[in-house]
Parts: C-alpha cells; sequence; structure tokens
C-alpha cells in the first residue's frame, strides 16, 4: 500500500510539473473542476447522461490537477486545501443530486431516497465527524486529520463509477445496488469515526 501511495504521488508530480506552465493558479484549477461539474449536472438533468458523466470524469481529472500543480510550484496554502475539499463534496453532491432528476428504477424505494440518503450518510457525514470533532476538541487536529475508515470517498466514487458502468451497458438496477453498497460501507465508516472520536 506504501509503495502504491508513493507511486500515486510520483505520478502527480510528473502531472503538476507537465501542467505547471499553463498560467493558472491551483484555485483556479479546483474552480474549472466545479464548474465542470455544474454543466455536467445540468446535461443529466437535462436527459444528457452520457455527456453529464463525460462532464463529471473531466472534473475529477482536473480536481486531481490542483493539487499536483501546486505541489509542483510550492503553491500549497491552506486556503487552497480547504477549497479543494469543499469543492470535492460539491462535485459529488451535484452529481447525486443531478441524477435525482433522471428516470432510475424503482428498487424496494423511490431511488430519490437511496440518493438522498448517500449524500447525507457518504458524502457529509464522514467530513462532518472528523472537521466537528477537531473543532470541539474532542481530539488533535493530527487525529482528525488522520481519522480514516472503510470506506472512504475514494472508494466511494470508484464504487459509484461501477455502478453507472453496469447500468449504462446492463441495466441501471446495477447503480442503484452500488448506491445502496455505498450507503451501508458509509454507514460502517460513520460508526468507525464516531468510535474513534469517543476513545480520543
Amino acid at each position: 500500500m506504501l509503495k502504491q501511495n508513493e507511486k500515486s504521488k510520483s505520478l502527480q508530480m510528473k502531472i503538476g510539473q507537465l501542467l505547471s506552465f499553463i498560467p493558472l493558479s491551483p484555485n483556479q484549477w479546483t474552480l474549472i473542476s466545479l464548474l465542470l461539474a455544474f454543466i455536467g449536472a445540468y446535461e443529466i438533468i437535462t436527459g444528457q447522461l452520457v455527456y453529464g458523466l463525460a462532464l463529471f470524469a473531466l472534473s475529477g481529472i482536473i480536481d486531481m490537477v490542483d493539487g499536483a500543480v501546486a505541489r509542483a510550484r510550492g503553491e500549497t496554502t491552506k486556503f487552497g486545501g480547504f477549497l479543494d475539499g469543499v469543492c470535492d463534496r460539491l462535485v459529488e453532491a451535484l452529481f447525486l443530486i443531478s441524477l435525482m432528476f433522471y428516470p432510475l428504477p424503482y428498487v424496494w424505494m423511490d431511488p430519490k431516497i437511496w440518493l438522498a440518503m448517500l449524500i447525507f450518510i457518504g458524502t457529509c457525514m464522514p467530513a462532518y465527524i472528523r472537521a466537528y470533532a477537531a473543532y470541539n476538541g474532542v481530539i488533535s487536529v493530527e487525529k482528525a486529520r488522520a481519522m480514516g475508515g472503510l470506506f472512504e470517498r475514494s472508494e466511494r466514487i470508484i464504487l459509484l463509477f461501477a455502478g453507472m458502468l453496469a447500468g449504462i451497458f446492463v441495466s441501471m438496477d446495477y447503480f442503484i445496488y452500488a448506491v445502496i453498497a455505498a450507503i451501508v460501507l458509509s454507514a460502517i465508516t460513520v460508526m468507525q469515526r464516531i468510535i474513534v472520536v469517543m476513545r480520543g
């Protein structure tokens, strides 16, 4: 796992060095990522699922660029990290909210309820627990930053992406199953983080 993280950081550094000549600040890259997500959400809402997904995928790629450029230029800032984190949550919420306007199949209950549950349990709660625990001084900022869990944002995105691919090529039921699985795994992560906070 450590070697994999090192390879990922090395790749991001190469990407950052490659793109650092473009006259855009890291924060501008972040905002471009958010803008693409808004356009992607509009495309999905208007029924253009494939175009919308392509724009969200491009948004995700650019989201990796901002941090890489910041590190390559030596321009990492606390505000940049804050802006990136906020935009990450907004992009994920935009994706899930836009799908509430797309005709998804009914699996046990209205798909809008599943999506709303995932926004709350998956997108909001893990980050909220980390931030609020540190804000109240229940645990140190360092421990809050190191707080992990079974199912974090990257795993959630991979699962939803795989579910969406299965949905496009086989049946959208599979996407709803992926959403349900993400809710369950996110709930476990929420409990894990609460236990960490309780232990101090």
